[in-house]
């Protein structure tokens, strides 16, 4: 299937209510399910709210698997209406070597500025590139569900929609990257200015994944593969330490 006409040929009338409904439901109503899947299992669960650290951190980030793998079956089943499917908005696609090098690099970038952090928390730069246990368990399930999830929620539909409505490139790549700093709301809990030094690098790391989807001819697998590594490796201590508050202790 041509990857420049699928959606010319197939394409639906995107209005602006419909367009823009979309971004506020990815960049808004996201978190808030975020915050809904988290809540039912912190009420649900005891192990989340009295368990071990591990056990803790576990199902805080359960929370989010949850409501971001659903938001994906969400689409599928929108692409599903429209006679698309995910292969139509670039997910298989391998890309061409400009766009794996443009996404690695920038992953690749937001890694090392992730790692500084480590040696604060005393834990060995090595952890983040060989977790252990429930590391390795956490590790998989960030990597995985950001790399896939987001990248396909706010890469592949999103930019795809913009595009489908007319916008220009530089649109297709700026507004849904700022729905994705939007949509990390959740470390609104940390106080607004801890958030905001989330959001804003977040919302450019998206950008540039945009970039690089564009630079593949939609093709989303070096973003899934970059925006993998980028979640896999320091980020899961970074939460780890957050939401457990153990700084750097020898946990089983």
């Amino acid at each position: 299937m041509n990857n420049s006409s699928t959606f010319k040929d197939r394409a639906v009338n995107h209005y602006p209510v419909r367009l823009w409904t979309e971004f506020v439901i990815l960049a808004l109503g996201l978190p808030a399910a975020i915050w809904i899947a988290s809540k039912v299992i912190k009420l649900s669960i005891p192990a989340s709210t009295y368990g071990s650290p591990g056990e803790r951190f576990l199902w805080w980030i359960a929370g989010p698997a949850i409501a971001e793998w659903l938001f994906v079956f969400g689409i599928m089943f929108v692409l599903r209406q429209r006679q698309l499917s995910l292969k139509d908005i670039g997910v298989w696609r391998v890309g061409n070597w400009r766009a794996w090098l443009f996404a690695l690099f920038f992953a690749f970038l937001s890694i090392g500025s992730n790692l500084r952090f480590l040696p604060r928390m005393n834990i060995p730069i090595s952890s983040a590139f060989f977790p252990q246990g429930f590391h390795l368990v956490a590790a998989l399930i960030m990597g995985t569900t950001a790399g896939f999830c987001e990248e396909v929620l706010f890469r592949g539909f999103l930019m795809t929609e913009f595009a489908n409505a007319g916008y220009r490139k530089v649109a297709q790549v700026v507004i849904p990257g700022v729905a994705f700093g939007l949509s990390h709301a959740g470390y609104l809990n940390q106080g607004f200015l801890p958030w905001l030094g989330i959001a804003v690098p977040t919302a450019f790391l998206g950008m540039m994944f945009g970039v690089s989807y564009l630079l593949g001819r939609r093709s989303l697998m070096p973003a899934i593969v970059a925006h993998f590594l980028n979640d896999a490796t320091a980020l899961p201590w970074i939460n780890f330490f957050m939401v457990t508050g153990a700084l750097g202790r020898p946990l089983s």
